[in-house]
């Protein structure tokens, strides 16, 4: 072979050879008898775990090879390098190399009984799907995954997936999300497992802030996220690091919507400086500091999100964020004088394209800011338009919690029309005491605020 140029040898190891081209390789395994190659592979597997090769590359020919011995390999040993491989191949974003690796690993360990092992591996592939917004997957594999930690005895793994179950339907506004916060609530206050409660709390204060009770929301969330601090340095469970940036991204808005500002953003620094240069961490920060950016009517601070969160991820790796992150983005363009109406249409159209079918979360919300695009364009008929819209999805899916919000646009909108002041006042002072008895004090102050404005509009402002 040598002669005939099929082989050549490896750079750095005399000793080693390798096929010249993929095609002689393919070539010479296609002939080979079956019962002959699967040896061969067990072989060469043998010799990659010999060679003390630690690349990602080994890793993953280490798991190819195992897993094509079929029953010759213990099964063991070829569902933990496949976990393995598709751990690496995740921490890439190489996403459909993992699902493939870890889907193989969960047949095998099914298949011969391995209940930890599935477990790893089924636990791993949910964060795949999680990352590229494969929600509808990733419920499925989650029960699974829930029963095999029940099975274990271990009630701490067992509140990991079903509170990734309620994220999942919250995400999707599903009618079970209610229920499931619930129950994860009332398995906290039973547990003495501070992690197990903690999740509790923290599904009941998401549950509440996503129907509008933001200070009901503000006493369970509770810094629920510092829980997790600890574990997310010292197991490998990618899951809990994600999980540990939601909890301090949905702290960090729910404190804004509360009107401490300061506080939130000091969470928000560390929750940057925590994402180091992972860069899905980053968006998942860039994505709740951008949110509540846009909330606090701050586009300067949203701009240094969505800068950090397009440089980390200009190829938009990770769907279960980007749409969101491209509409504030429109926002903070308008609000900076750049073509307002241009970037409230592209808005629109990434809200129609991305969150309305399947129906994702914050839809009510992410219409406002198109409304309020429209509305620093000089546009008041068309904001009207999309604030009905918004106001048809907060009473499809019960997502209120940027009602008062929507409530001020409205004012706003009937301001720029020239209805009659004591119109706008009326429509502004409901925002401001529907806000103000929810807990949400920012939209508040901003009702407050705009309020001040239409003092010597026909009277003085209600306080």
């Amino acid at each position: 072979m040598d002669a005939l140029g099929l082989l050549g040898p490896v750079a750095d190891d005399p000793s080693s050879f390798r096929f010249a081209h993929d095609l002689v390789r393919e070539s010479i395994t296609s002939v080979t008898p079956p019962q002959q190659a699967t040896r061969l592979h067990l072989r060469i597997a043998e010799a990659i775990d010999l060679s003390g090769m630690a690349d990602e590359s080994a890793a993953e020919r280490l798991a190819y090879h195992l897993w094509a011995s079929g029953p010759l390999a213990d099964p063991a040993r070829t569902a933990g390098a496949l976990i393995r491989a598709g751990r690496r191949a995740a921490t890439k974003s190489a996403f459909e190399s993992a699902e493939r690796q870890l889907r193989s690993a969960i047949h095998i360990a099914r298949a011969a009984g391995l209940a930890e092992l599935e477990l790893s591996a089924v636990s791993l592939l949910t964060t795949v799907f999680t990352r590229q917004d494969l929600r509808t997957l990733a419920y499925e594999m989650l029960e699974r995954a829930e029963d095999l930690a029940r099975e274990l005895g271990r009630e701490r793994e067992a509140a990991d997936f079903l509170y990734s179950r309620y994220t999942g339907a919250q995400s999707s506004v599903l009618t079970e999300r209610g229920p499931l916060a619930r129950r994860l609530l009332d398995q906290g206050e039973l547990s003495s497992d501070p992690v197990v409660l903690a999740y509790g709390r923290q599904a009941w204060g998401q549950y509440q802030w996503e129907i509008g009770n933001v200070g009901e929301a503000l006493r369970h969330l509770d810094d629920n996220w510092t829980v997790l601090g600890e574990l997310s340095r010292h197991d490998e469970n990618p899951a809990r690091q994600d999980m540990r940036q939601l909890w301090a991204g949905i702290q960090g808005v729910v404190t804004t919507m509360h009107d401490d500002v300061s506080a939130a953003r000091s969470l928000f620094d560390r929750m940057e400086a925590d994402a180091g240069d992972d860069r899905y961490l980053l968006a998942v920060w860039a994505h709740f500091s951008a949110m509540a950016a846009a909330m606090a009517g701050d586009p300067a601070w949203s701009r240094r999100a969505t800068d950090r969160w397009i440089a980390a991820d200009p190829r938009y790796f990770f769907k279960n964020v980007y749409p969101y992150l491209r509409v504030t983005r429109c926002w903070t363009r308008a609000l900076s004088g750049d073509d307002p109406a241009a970037a409230g249409a592209e808005a629109e159209a990434i809200i129609g394209a991305e969150l309305l079918d399947p129906p994702r979360f914050g839809i009510a919300f992410h219409y406002g800011l198109v409304a309020d695009m429209l509305l620093v364009a000089g546009l008041p008929a068309q904001a009207a338009v999309v604030l009905d819209r918004a106001d048809g999805m907060l009473d499809a899916h019960g997502q209120r919690y940027a009602e008062g919000l929507v409530l001020l646009l409205r004012a706003r909108v009937l301001h720029a029309r020239s209805e009659p002041v004591a119109v706008v006042r009326a429509a502004a002072e409901k925002a401001r005491v529907l806000s103000a008895e929810r807990g949400v004090h920012l939209f508040a102050r901003r009702a407050e605020e705009f309020l001040s404005t239409l003092a010597g509009e026909g009277g003085e402002a209600m306080s």
